[in-house]
């Protein structure tokens, strides 16, 4: 992965504790323990304990509890045993719903991007990217080693354009649905891997490809469907595979998300 993924990565080998600051901590805290929820390693009812936790992640309590504090409010923990938390529980319905909702904003953002025209860097940074997937792409096979590397490079396209929008409310709303496990860019786990998760890749990248065509081309309507497409086949996918299941544990067979991790965010 080139340099400037590497850089933009939220958290690149864990937390980093250098910042001075309670609040730096906090908030780095915070987008960890997003990660590890986001990820499946706490499932849902899983109770959250502020030592082990900061011991893992080798910060004082205090950090922890803030960021516990945090998360409550977005709505990823809830009241658990002796007054902490546990790891909320969310239905498929809520995560179908997280779906339409970030695929009709994020289609809105390339709409408004492409009628204005992007900048000549915007182009430049996202061809880097495009190019970084047919890299990968061109190995012909999907494995656990590719996963992270594409959900880093997914998910820098998808924030590109949001926040090359400037619209400082709808940024606000696509983190949001972020939030939901499963419904955004970088934490959609992969179900296999094998040849259909190949060619889904493929499909998934071409479909950045086009959204990209039709930015250059100043082509709004053309880019607002591409981008709402892209979202929802996700949707799909992710839809049949865990219906009637509460995400993060398999409840037919007890098994955590984390345990499967196999298909990319298309």
């Amino acid at each position: 992965m080139s340099n400037e993924l590497q850089r933009e990565s939220p958290l690149e080998g864990g937390v980093r504790t250098s910042p001075a600051s309670t609040t730096s901590r906090s908030e780095t805290v915070v987008i960890e323990l997003r990660d590890m929820i986001m990820r499946g390693e706490m499932p849902p009812g899983f109770h959250v304990q502020e030592v082990p936790l900061a011991e893992r992640l080798g910060v004082s309590r205090t950090p922890v509890r803030e960021a516990l504090t945090t998360l409550a409010k977005e709505g990823l923990l809830e009241p658990g045993p002796k007054r902490g938390y546990k790891v909320r529980t969310f239905t498929i319905e809520e995560i179908v719903a997280s779906y339409e909702v970030r695929a009709t904003l994020e289609g809105m953002a390339c709409r408004v991007l492409a009628e204005r025209g992007i900048s000549d860097e915007l182009a430049r940074r996202l061809r880097e990217r495009t190019d970084f997937g047919d890299r990968m792409i061109a190995r012909g096979v999907f494995g656990a080693s590719e996963q992270d590397p594409w959900l880093e490079m997914n998910n820098s396209i998808h924030s590109l354009l949001v926040e090359a929008t400037g619209n400082a409310m709808l940024a606000t709303c696509v983190e949001q649905t972020q939030r939901v496990p499963l419904a955004g860019a970088r934490h959609v786990p992969w179900y296999r891997f094998d040849e259909e998760n190949y060619v889904l890749a493929k499909r998934a990248h071409s479909d950045h490809h086009a959204i990209v065509d039709a930015l250059l081309r100043r082509q709004g309507a053309r880019a607002e469907a591409l981008m709402r497409e892209h979202i929802l086949l996700t949707q799909e996918i992710v839809s049949d595979h865990f219906k009637d299941q509460r995400i993060g544990v398999d409840v037919g067979t007890v098994i955590p998300i984390a345990a499967v991790m196999g298909a990319p965010q298309l």
